[in-house]
């Protein structure tokens, strides 16, 4: 079983994507930026929560991961289009591309990326309102294809709050548009990254589908 930290475990994505895991039996830290948010964490032996703030540097950030031993990165943080174009850049693109150059440090194994369908298609960014938001997912996925890590890169497309199913349909970026995913399958697509040496090096877009997630990969 690997150690795994979660970055952004504070969403709604991350808080599923870590307590799954940890029903795996990983051993899962989960990052919020505020000490405040442990609270919201319920902690078990496998899963406990570490003050991971990516308004930090990237020494700092990797001084976390080395401390408990990180084997592979979850990276769910995200503005969510909120707080204007500044603080869409400072986390979607700046705390993603310091968080890859801490994995770099600390010799982490897999870098899971949460992105959003569409980045590589500027005809959503235009059409989906929150254009510097795209353009920040586009931007830290190729920086991270550039990185040296081992990574996974995984588009949903638009998030709800519906039950999982544990199926996905697999598209382009070219056919991202009105479908949707559940956060649960979401944060069961993460869990199947970690687990499969096949996931490496992959980027999938997806949506709501017929596809097992166990045969993804």
């Amino acid at each position: 079983m690997a150690n795994i930290l979660v970055i952004g475990a504070h969403g709604k994505v991350g808080s599923l994507a870590a307590a799954d895991l940890a029903a795996t039996g990983d051993h899962v830290y989960a990052g919020f930026r505020d000490p405040n948010q442990f609270d919201d964490l319920a902690t078990e032996d496998r899963l406990n929560p570490v003050l991971f703030d990516l308004t930090k540097s990237a020494d700092e950030m990797a001084k976390i991961m080395t401390d408990y031993q990180i084997d592979q990165v979850v990276f769910s943080a995200g503005a969510g289009g909120k707080g204007g174009a500044e603080r869409t850049t400072e986390i979607d693109l700046d705390g993603a591309v310091k968080s890859m150059e801490a994995a770099k440090k600390a010799d982490v194994q897999q870098f899971v990326m949460v992105s959003a369908a569409g980045a590589d298609n500027r005809a959503v960014w235009v059409k989906s309102g929150i254009y510097t938001y795209f353009m920040m997912k586009h931007y830290a996925d190729r920086l991270l294809q550039q990185s040296g890590l081992n990574y996974t890169i995984l588009r949903p497309t638009t998030l709800t709050d519906e039950a999982g199913t544990g199926k996905i349909k697999q598209i382009t970026d070219q056919e991202a548009g009105a479908g949707t995913v559940s956060r649960a399958d979401v944060a069961a697509m993460i869990v199947a990254a970690l687990h499969d040496d096949k996931a490496m090096h992959r980027i999938i877009t997806f949506e709501q589908g017929d596809e097992n997630i166990s045969s993804v990969f």
